[in-house]
């Protein structure tokens, strides 16, 4: 072949590789790669999904114990009739529970309504007495029952618990006072002496802070350093809550005393219209204990004169003979009994029993005769003849070391023991 025929060929060759449509483009590049990606993987695609057929498996599971069961409860006729039966009879329960709550709301409401009348008080004063707050604590005890995870009788039993402990509380004074019959055993005594006290110990406070604060209706009724509680409790335009709390004061056993230097009136139990009303129905032993418990000395002093504070030693002496043996007072008498001695025979800071020149003072000396002479039969009135005799060797001077200390009182009981060995 010559040159010149080569040259048109290869010329020709390149007219043919020009018109040639391009390869290399980029996006059909990519293309069809993707292409050939995703014919491998529906060529790789396993014939079974697994996590189907294991969600498939489980319902299947399931299915067969749900229809076992419903099987095997099929040969017990009657369980879902005994179920039913008891979910019928739950609404009633609680509604017989409810009820009893209902009503012991409802008797809270009425004794407190009740003991507010009785007491001449009104909603806010009475709010304050120990009495309301006792028989709130009752009424939430009540509220709670239903919360509790015990069978419905307990629940009721409790819910009448409740009631009675509400009932106790709203019980004024004059109720206890009435509540009283003759031959009250000496235990049971005892109980209504102690929650009188109570009572009495929380509401007289009041009593003289609310007096005190309607001062011109009692003033003109002080005559000679005393309250006229004959003028006090005549008809009178007094303010209405005034004239409530003074016949409070009168049913409830209150007495009413002026104390001239501080200018108010004091409130005390009367002791003569509760032995009055209740046909002197306590045993003397507890009424002389309620009035050994308004205490006669006060920051190491008297608030008598020695006389009496001597005719006191003598009561509770008497009181510590005639107590029972059980009784829970007896450690509170003995208390008061021992100081009271202290200060009556060695006297206080602020009340010596002499004088500055160390002469027994007169009315001391007044005092001591006077018990040694009125009860010669008292281990006190023996005591103090002691110390009478002492200090006559002396001519009623102050010896120079001075103490003396209270004689031990045996009750009653515990000397019958002594005479019958």
């Amino acid at each position: 072949m010559d040159d010149k025929r080569f040259d048109k060929r290869m010329e020709l060759l390149d007219r043919s590789y020009k018109k040639m449509p391009v390869q290399t483009d980029a996006s059909d590049i990519i293309k069809a790669i993707r292409e050939e990606q995703n014919q491998s993987v529906k060529k790789r695609r396993p014939l079974i999904h697994w996590p189907y057929a294991a969600s498939f498996l489980g319902v299947l599971l399931i299915g067969t114990v749900l229809a076992l069961q419903l099987t095997m409860g099929g040969d017990k006729p009657g369980d879902g009739e005994g179920q039913s039966r008891q979910a019928a009879k739950q609404p009633h329960k609680n509604e017989t529970l409810q009820a009893e709550m209902k009503d012991a709301e409802a008797l809270y409401d009425l004794r407190k309504t009740q003991a507010m009348e009785r007491l001449g008080f009104n909603e806010a004063t009475f709010s304050t007495t120990q009495l309301d707050k006792d028989a709130k604590g009752h009424l939430v005890y009540v509220e709670s029952i239903p919360k509790r995870d015990y069978p419905l009788g307990e629940k009721l039993d409790w819910v009448d618990r409740g009631k009675d402990w509400i009932e106790e509380s709203l019980r004024t004074p004059d109720m206890m006072i009435r509540s009283l019959k003759d031959g009250i055993p000496m235990t049971e005594a005892e109980v209504w002496t102690k929650e009188f006290m109570e009572k009495q110990t929380d509401l007289l406070p009041i009593y003289e802070v609310k007096l005190n604060e309607y001062k011109e209706a009692w003033e003109p009724h002080i005559e000679n350093g005393e309250i006229n509680m004959k003028s006090l409790n005549a008809p009178q335009p007094y303010p209405g809550e005034f004239r409530k709390m003074l016949d409070g004061i009168t049913n409830n056993a209150v007495q009413l005393t002026y104390n001239e230097k501080e200018d108010i009136l004091e409130t005390s139990i009367n002791f003569e219209y509760l032995d009055m009303i209740s046909g002197s129905a306590l045993p003397d032993v507890y009424v002389s204990y309620m009035k050994t418990r308004q205490s006669i000395l006060k920051a190491g002093e008297f608030t008598t004169s020695w006389k009496e504070a001597g005719d006191r030693l003598i009561l509770l002496e008497q009181l510590l003979k005639e107590l029972p043996e059980d009784s829970a007072f007896r450690n509170e008498v003995s208390r008061d009994f021992d100081l009271l001695y202290h200060y009556f025979v060695n006297g206080g800071v602020d009340q010596p029993i002499f004088s500055e020149n160390g002469r027994l003072k007169p009315e001391v000396q007044e005092a001591y005769e006077y018990v040694a002479k009125t009860y010669p039969s008292y281990e006190t009135g023996g005591k103090v003849k002691e110390v009478l005799e002492e200090l006559s060797e002396s001519d009623y001077m102050e010896p120079e070391r001075w103490v003396q200390n209270p004689p031990v009182i045996i009750s009653s009981e515990t000397e019958d023991i002594y005479e019958s060995q």
